[in-house]
């Protein structure tokens, strides 16, 4: 698991962050989250079960008015670092990729950065709860060598909001460092992370961040998804640029003799073309979450002619949804997903019964690590995006981080070990400290394959966990090069992709939403099923629409236009 990462690819840990959590709560080992953490999967996500489906953290700002400029006076300048160099660069922001584990590391860090200090962290689980001090071995090491010790307070992550809300309604139970992911940050956190919660920008915004070198290295993005009431709060786990895609079976594709498509129409014609219900294979499954992006829908706002349209008013929207239910009246959707079973999709996908679906990043590594034992042609592929007349697509930027860690008020002596502290933690792939911090000892915790990879051994599959590495996490990257081909084929595409990416305007903002407008948006998600599958039409969008106004819409239109005044 050397540079594990959360896909926080949707936001909540997204294949998307979302989609993470969703498969957490599904049941899914910690050893099995922690490959969906792995490499450059996602936030977006998301955790994939941390970042797998899901819309995301919930905006949370309370004050209006040039919001973007606030913040971007509260981060730390960005000063990137490059201690190996990745054999796929970045462009614009993608996930570098590295072909092979590093022969050698870097020393990062060059003393442990503690002065001694002893401090409570409490972070989410979605697997077993490794044992505690004294008894943990990897807590030991690690904590030598921060010259510091950090006691943790492993949760349940299926029951963490509630812990949260809890502990946070008694600031003295409060631990010194707490990991909140976006998706479980409770009503109001504004108001509670300004109370409880150190302002870090008095320590690392702007130039100030140099003392910590690590910690600069982190892109600011990131750094804004932490930015509260005026304040830096949030220590950030990074995620990736792009959270989603339209994946395709290549291996199966080639043995057709057709190649992906390259526009909607195309896309429908080959799906229609694909679909042999004798062969019980279908040409598409459920794909409303990929047609979205097709389409350029944005995130939640538009700016047009100065004025905001929720993604649900705009054009786009409207396209996406009219060209999803023709994909299902053609009959070229898989009859379980028409069914609305998306619970066997990835099953359907895999066993080749329907040969086009959307997922998250996060979802291919998954797969690959499920079918090739049995399967070794087994090849899935994402299709490059393109604008439904097959022009220049418009992607927009997936969330920028999905899980933070909170530093509780003290006197600044101790808020400078902690940042010291956390900048070890955010050392970059390729360096001792990143290998220690998310594998252990080696030997001890690990040994390595003949490709150099980390194999967790009896005692580092029961110690070794990501509870340092939820306090905060280095810039991501793609390490996975277990599985043949991944590793270029997913940077080359991210790095295509790249080109198109563009930010929504309130990106890197959080935003709260007044709990009155809490359920406004919730009628969409059951109408869009409804008129996908021809259940319900166009006209029903706009009488829900003229309904969605007349309950608030219009007043949280105002609402948001505040924060770009």
């Amino acid at each position: 698991m050397l540079g594990s990462q959360v896909d926080p690819s949707r936001g909540r840990p997204h294949k998307s962050a979302s989609r993470l959590l969703n498969e957490a709560s599904a049941g899914v080992n910690r050893r099995s989250f922690l490959g969906i953490l792995s490499g450059a999967v996602f936030l977006a996500a998301a955790p994939a079960a941390l970042t797998a489906c899901s819309s995301g953290p919930a905006p949370q700002a309370t004050t209006s008015g040039s919001l973007a400029e606030t913040v971007a006076k509260l981060v730390p300048a960005y000063k990137p670092l490059e201690l190996v160099t990745p054999d796929i660069p970045s462009v614009k922001g993608s996930t570098p990729g590295f072909t092979s584990i590093p022969s050698s590391l870097v020393k990062s860090v060059p003393t442990p950065p503690g002065s001694g200090g002893t401090y409570t962290a409490m972070t989410p689980a979605w697997w077993a709860v490794p044992p505690a001090l004294p008894q943990n071995s990897y807590y030991q090491a690690v904590n030598e060598k921060l010259g510091a010790t950090i006691n943790f307070q492993v949760n349940d992550g299926n029951a963490y909001a509630d812990k949260v809300q809890t502990v946070l309604a008694s600031p003295k139970d409060v631990p010194d460092w707490m990991v909140i992911p976006g998706w479980n940050l409770p009503p109001r956190f504004g108001q509670a992370a300004a109370g409880v919660f150190q302002d870090l920008s008095e320590f690392i915004a702007g130039d100030k961040v140099n003392k910590y070198p690590n910690l600069a290295n982190i892109p600011t993005a990131a750094w804004k998804m932490g930015c509260f009431e005026g304040g830096l709060y949030g220590l950030p786990y990074p995620g990736a640029l792009i959270s989603d895609a339209i994946f395709y079976r290549a291996d199966l594709f080639e043995e057709l003799g057709v190649k992906p498509p390259t526009s909607a129409d195309e896309y429908r014609t080959l799906a229609k073309e694909l679909t042999d219900e004798s062969k019980n294979r279908w040409g598409s499954e459920d794909v409303w979450t990929g047609a979205q992006i097709m389409h350029g829908v944005v995130p939640k706002w538009k700016q047009v002619d100065g004025k905001l349209q929720n993604k649900v008013e705009t054009d786009e929207y409207r396209a996406a949804l009219e060209w999803t239910a023709k994909l299902f009246a053609d009959g070229s959707v898989h009859p379980d997903a028409v069914a609305g079973n998306a619970q066997q999709s990835k099953q359907r996908f895999e066993s080749g019964a329907s040969l086009m679906a959307s997922d998250g990043m996060g979802s291919w590594h998954e797969a690959l690590a499920r079918v090739l034992p049995s399967n070794p042609t087994f090849n899935m592929q994402p299709m490059d995006y393109f604008a439904p007349d097959g022009g220049k697509p418009t992607l927009f930027r997936a969330q920028p981080a999905a899980i933070f860690s909170f530093i509780k008020k003290t006197d600044p002596a101790k808020v400078e070990e902690m940042l010291a502290l956390a900048n070890f933690m955010a050392a970059p792939f390729g360096t001792e400290e990143n290998v220690l911090i998310n594998n252990g000892v080696e030997g001890v915790h690990f040994t390595r394959d003949a490709q150099g990879i980390p194999k967790a051994t009896a005692k580092g599959t029961e110690e070794v966990t990501s509870t340092y590495a939820f306090l905060v996490n280095a810039p991501i990257v793609n390490s996975m090069v277990q599985y043949p081909g991944l590793v270029q084929s997913q940077s080359q595409w991210e790095a295509r992709q790249a080109r198109n990416v563009v930010e929504d305007a309130f990106f890197g903002m959080q935003i709260q939403e007044p709990a009155k407008f809490g359920s406004l948006s919730k009628p969409f998600d059951d109408l869009a099923k409804d008129i996908i599958r021809g259940r319900k039409s166009m006209k029903d969008l706009d009488a829900e629409l003229a309904t969605w106004k007349s309950k608030g819409g219009d007043e949280l239109r105002d609402f948001y236009a505040g924060f770009l005044a």
